[in-house]
């Protein structure tokens, strides 16, 4: 079933680019004192013009294009908007054939017959009709596949593919039919070029984003199996990628009895001069199971990197709260790493401007906001990455836990099978000097973090201190 978080995300743009087609409509009816006869043809022109400009919204979110990704806060967010534009396009959308037809009522056989195909004799208004209902199946069938299913990812990002042709009936649907578009210069030049930016959008992901997309290639230099995390590390073999840590990345394996297809993967490790990164896989489908027979050596193709979960710790503003849960704790483990290796920073004279500015978590006068991690898991033998986090401590300037703690740090693996439901008041009391100074970084399952996020807001910590990485593609 579709994951959308209850997080807010920006949508001005998109709220603008709507508030202006239905302008330019109905500003353009009243220039031309063109009135419908027939009232409920507002609501469904309304509706397909909305639901047109949230589709073209939703598809060149996918495109992964950067200055998209900065303004929304992280693809993570770009992927939430894009998700819950698809969802209010198809239900805005249903509104229009139903207002279309309304006018055979009460005759309801009538309002019935007029939702289905008509007869083709020679009325390029009928061949418009019909490419409506068209496109509506389609539609329809790949929104439940995504709303109402969870398929396996290779068929969700497969059935995405379909869209293309959605996209491509819709604006036939607009060439026969709509006359509104047609007829109002400034309304047609709108649509147009949103219906072309849509359609440009569309070729780039689909074809030319493995070309032209960010990417780099690598080897992997190391394979650890620790329970169903299959950690894998990963070498440049030519340009080095400049990486965040919590970052993810898009992992491409050519390789038989892999699936090639592009799958997102959080960056399990903190930034290196020599580039090489680190990907905590949790074995549960099928790409991620097959995924196990790579072997040191093998090489592949990184796209990205992408994500902004990092900016606000690296800025060093406030103490943390980092609350993962389950496979969520993987886009926290290379900022656990930045906070407790203090003593392999570099000095400030060793390094580019350029490095100081994008990375100043390797610099020596860095210094790491206090850090308390939770590390959620139902049961203990589902804490893959327990180990990891407490070899960092070892590993660390403090070589242990007492030191950790007396520095600030602390960390935690709570069990829920034992403990229950994990909650704020919990943390809060775990916390020394509680949670209304501290910025909360939260990433796991959708359920937990909603809830958190309303428990710590009841007891006052501002909106502006929580940071979620809510990258749930369903």
């Amino acid at each position: 079933m579709l994951t959308i978080s209850k997080s807010s995300q920006r949508y001005t743009p998109v709220i603008l680019s709507v508030i202006l087609t239905q302008a330019l409509w109905l500003g353009s009816k009243w220039f031309f004192q063109d009135w419908f006869d027939d009232p409920f043809k507002y609501p469904a022109k309304a509706a397909s013009l909305t639901a047109t400009v949230l589709m073209c919204w939703c598809i060149a979110l996918s495109t992964r294009w950067r200055p998209i990704e900065d303004y929304f806060g992280g693809l993570d967010k770009v992927y939430q908007v894009h998700k819950r534009l698809g969802r209010w396009s198809f239900y805005i959308i249903l509104i229009h054939p139903l207002c279309l037809a309304a006018h055979r009522l009460p005759d309801l056989p009538a309002f019935l017959e007029y939702l289905w195909f008509q007869k083709l004799v020679g009325n390029p208004y009928l061949v418009g009709h019909n490419l409506g209902i068209i496109t509506l199946m389609l539609m329809a069938g790949l929104v439940t596949l995504t709303l109402w299913i969870k398929p396996p990812y290779h068929i969700w990002k497969h059935s995405h593919e379909w869209f293309g042709l959605v996209l491509l009936l819709v604006i036939a649907h607009i060439w026969f039919l709509d006359a509104d578009i047609a007829a109002y210069p400034l309304l047609r030049a709108l649509m147009y070029a949103l219906l072309a930016i849509a359609a440009a959008s569309f070729v780039y992901i689909r074809f030319l984003y493995r070309f032209l997309g960010p990417h780099y290639r690598y080897a992997v230099s190391r394979v650890e199996k620790i329970a169903d995390i299959l950690e894998l590390t990963f070498a440049p073999k030519g340009k080095k990628m400049d990486f965040k840590p919590s970052q993810f990345v898009y992992l491409v394996v050519r390789k038989p009895g892999i699936s090639p297809e592009p799958h997102p993967y959080s960056i399990a490790c903190g930034y290196s001069l020599g580039a090489e990164f680190k990907l905590g896989i949790k074995q549960t489908g099928d790409h991620t199971r097959s995924i196990e027979a790579l072997t040191k050596g093998d090489p592949v193709d990184v796209y990205g990197p992408y994500g902004r979960f990092s900016d606000q710790f690296l800025a060093g503003g406030r103490d943390c709260v980092f609350i993962g849960g389950g496979i969520g704790i993987t886009p926290f483990l290379g900022m656990w790493h930045v906070a407790l290796h203090s003593e392999e920073r570099l000095s400030a004279e060793s390094v580019s401007g350029e490095l100081r500015r994008m990375h100043p978590e390797i610099i020596k006068t860095w210094e790491s906001p206090r850090v308390f991690l939770f590390y959620v898991c139902r049961e203990e033998h589902e804490a893959s990455f327990d180990d990891d986090i407490r070899q960092e401590v070892v590993l660390s300037q403090f070589h242990g836990f007492e030191n950790l703690e007396k520095r600030g740090h602390r960390y935690e693996l709570y069990l829920s099978s034992k403990q229950g439901r994990i909650d704020a008041r919990y943390i809060a009391d775990r916390v020394p000097g509680g949670v209304l100074d501290k910025d909360i970084y939260l990433c796991g399952p959708t359920p937990m973090v909603d809830s958190l996020i309303s428990q710590f807001r009841r007891m006052g910590v501002p909106a502006g201190q929580f940071v979620v990485e809510d990258f749930n593609l369903l």
